[in-house]
């Protein structure tokens, strides 16, 4: 090892040497190369943890791919508005929240790991159909783990079950998922990279970088990035960076949700920036699990006649008029002309063109 190496680097070693999975094996290599010095020594070590990086990142990818391969697979494919995933620790209450917000009937019983496979119930809010699914709380095993982990990351949002309060168990399934470089208490950087026609790293927004110019520019070409210009949207750290080129990382959308099995009622709305309820908020939580699936529900009504206000449409937020009429039919989106609307509209039923964006709710009356 290179003299003069940082206390971080040494940390970081340790921790790699003691790791047992390839993914704290990742990790603390990212730290490795994040810390390794600027001296004409640490060039060559930097190549070394650069090239132990991209072996390891690769040998995940076949072992991934094997896996794929041997049909041993607990995906769910999504239906209905979106896909939210229950993540919880064994007899966290997930299961009993699966059956109070949906039609699912799971097993409860007082034994962990109860559920061995997913279970998946139907929410419906005000006529979007949600689908909720039950993870077994296998985040710990080698063999079901990365199938669970790769469902987290598909979904459209997570809910954290924990039981009684007990911040110490939301805290571990939050360092189990972080393991993992899912992301529930952290928004993804807003840095954006370009592919730049010039070799080097140039960086816009120069006055947003916390660290030293050269310290990034060194650790975004040991990544790979050697022709590209950095964005900076926000004031950004080393840690920013190393999340910015880190391939796995995945932000969801997350809420907790505390069940008083013994009775304790949660006494907080928010802890590390993760919004939490309570099992008896019942409305709060139908409603945050809509908000988080990005979805509306827009109204129809034909010319003289009241809405139908028992089938709506669920279409993507900020979608269109045309966006509304494709998901009736596709002869009504080759035919419209306009669309007149009441709710979001400055006066009820005001004519709107083809692309006024709708709001929840909305009804709106196609004209063609």
């Amino acid at each position: 090892m290179p003299a003069n190496v940082t206390y971080e680097f040494s940390a970081a070693k340790e921790k790699f040497e003691a790791a047992k999975t390839d993914d704290e094996k990742l990790i603390e290599l990212q730290e490795m190369l994040s810390a390794a010095t600027n001296h004409k020594g640490g060039e060559n070590l930097r190549k070394d943890i650069s090239r132990k990086i991209a072996d390891l990142k690769n040998r995940m990818e076949k072992k991934a791919q094997a896996q794929k391969k041997s049909g041993y697979t607990i995906n769910i494919k999504k239906e209905g508005a979106g896909q939210v995933v229950l993540v919880g620790l064994p007899n966290s209450g997930k299961s009993t929240f699966l059956t109070k917000f949906t039609n699912a009937k799971p097993l409860i019983a007082p034994y962990p790991y109860t559920t061995t496979k997913p279970e998946v119930g139907v929410l419906n809010f005000g006529g979007a159909l949600i689908q909720i699914v039950e993870l077994p709380a296998f985040l710990e095993t080698k063999e079901m783990a990365p199938q669970i982990f790769s469902m987290i990351r598909i979904a459209d949002a997570t809910i954290l079950i924990f039981e009684n309060s007990n911040f110490k168990r939301l805290d571990k399934l939050i360092d189990l998922l972080e393991e993992q470089d899912i992301f529930v208490t952290k928004e993804k950087p807003k840095i954006d990279i370009v592919k730049s026609q010039f070799v080097g790293v140039s960086f816009v927004n120069e006055q947003n970088l916390l660290v030293k110019k050269e310290d990034a520019e060194r650790l975004l070409k040991d990544a790979g990035f050697r022709s590209h210009t950095i964005i900076l949207n926000q004031k950004t750290n080393m840690q920013d960076i190393l999340l910015l080129i880190n391939p796995r990382a995945s932000y969801q959308k997350a809420i907790g949700v505390s069940i008083p099995i013994s009775g304790k009622k949660l006494d907080t709305n928010k802890y590390k920036n993760i919004p939490l309820y309570d099992f008896s908020e019942i409305n709060e939580i139908n409603e945050k699990i809509f908000e988080m699936v990005d979805k509306i529900i827009i109204y129809t009504k034909k010319p003289g006649q009241k809405p139908d206000l028992t089938d709506p449409l669920v279409i993507d937020k900020n979608g269109t008029v045309k966006d509304a009429a494709r998901a009736i039919h596709k002869d009504i989106y080759q035919d419209l002309k306009s669309a007149k609307v009441w709710g979001s509209t400055k006066y009820p039923g005001q004519t709107v063109s083809k692309d006024y964006i709708l709001k929840n709710k909305d009804i709106v009356e196609f004209v063609v």
